[in-house]
C-alpha cells in the first residue's frame, strides 16, 4: 500500500487556510484558495522545510537590489506574500515596511498578469486585486497560537491605513484602545 505523503501535507495546508479564513471573516474564491495551498506546500512543504530561511534571502536581495532583473515576476509576488504574511517579524527586525513587500508583491503579479494569457492572466489578475484579502489571511494564519500579533504597531497602521488590512486594523485594536485619528479631521 502506497501513501500519499504530498497529499496529506497539502489537505494540511488546506486545513489550516480555511482555520485561518474562517478566523479572519475572508474567503477566497476558489481559484485564489486553491493557489494559496498550492504556494504554502511548494513554499514551506512540510513543518522540517528550511525554505523560511529561503524566502528571507529572498526579500533581503530584493531590498538590496541584487536580484537578477529577468527574475520570474511570479516567483517575486509569492515570495512578497510569503515574507509578508508569515514572515512580518523579519521585515521587522531590518527596518523594512512590511508595507513594501505588500506593494512589490502585487505589483509583480499584476505585471505578471500582462504578460501570461487566459486563465493564467485571470488568476494573476485576481491575486493583484485581492492581495491583501490573502496577507491578511496569511497573517491570522501566523498569529495562530501566538501569543501576541505579529506586526507591530507602526507596521499594522500602515497596513490598515495604506492598503485597506483588516488584520491590520485589529491588530491596533489589539494594541491600544484608541483609534486613529482620520486624516481629514485636523489636530489643534
Amino acid at each position: 500500500m502506497r501513501i500519499d505523503l504530498q497529499l496529506a501535507e497539502t489537505a494540511g495546508w488546506r486545513a489550516l487556510l480555511t482555520l485561518a479564513q474562517q478566523n479572519a471573516q475572508i474567503f477566497l474564491p476558489e481559484p485564489l484558495e486553491e493557489y494559496a495551498v498550492a504556494l504554502l506546500y511548494r513554499a514551506l512543504g512540510s513543518a522540517g522545510s528550511s525554505s523560511g530561511s529561503h524566502t528571507a534571502r529572498f526579500a533581503k536581495q530584493l531590498v538590496e537590489g541584487t536580484r537578477a532583473d529577468h527574475e520570474d515576476l511570479a516567483s517575486v509576488g509569492d515570495h512578497c506574500l510569503l515574507f509578508s504574511g508569515l514572515f512580518p517579524d523579519h521585515a521587522i527586525r531590518n527596518s523594512i515596511p512590511v508595507n513594501y513587500f505588500v506593494q512589490v508583491g502585487r505589483q509583480a503579479y499584476q505585471d505578471h498578469a500582462t504578460r501570461v494569457g487566459g486563465d493564467e492572466r485571470a488568476l494573476y489578475r485576481a491575486l493583484a486585486a485581492q492581495y491583501v484579502s490573502v496577507l491578511d489571511i496569511l497573517l491570522t494564519m501566523r498569529e495562530e497560537g501566538a501569543e501576541g500579533p505579529c506586526l507591530d504597531g507602526l507596521n499594522a497602521y500602515q497596513l490598515w491605513r495604506e492598503v485597506g488590512s483588516h488584520q491590520g486594523w485589529r491588530v491596533l485594536r489589539q494594541l491600544t484602545p484608541s483609534l486613529p485619528a482620520n486624516s481629514t479631521q485636523a489636530l489643534h
